[in-house]
């Protein structure tokens, strides 16, 4: 029975670093929009990436997401983009200093 239990917990944790790994590195949140940084290892470093988007509920009431802002919503979408820029070229200059110390 310990074997089984064992094997089940693996094959969770298995599910969870594979979850985790499509998961974003970074998110900055304000209201409805939120903006997240999607980390890329490849062969010459990690690359990232940002999406943007914007939740609503649509007429059933269901959550959904869009890419398209409003006026209002302009100055929150390059704040949290400036948000962003800080947290990758963080994780860039991490990564240099790691590279030159290896």
């Amino acid at each position: 029975m310990a074997k089984s239990a064992s094997a089940s917990r693996s094959e969770v944790s298995e599910k969870q670093s594979e979850r985790s790994s499509n998961a974003p590195v970074f998110n900055a949140r304000h209201r409805a929009i939120k903006a997240a940084v999607w980390k890329n290892d490849t062969e010459t470093g990690a690359m990232f990436n940002t999406t943007v988007s914007r939740s609503y509920k649509d007429d059933n009431d269901q959550w959904r997401e869009s890419g398209s802002f409003g006026f209002d919503d302009v100055l929150i979408v390059a704040e949290l983009l400036r948000t962003c820029h800080g947290f990758i070229m963080r994780e860039m200059a991490k990564g240099n200093s790691e590279s030159a110390q290896g």
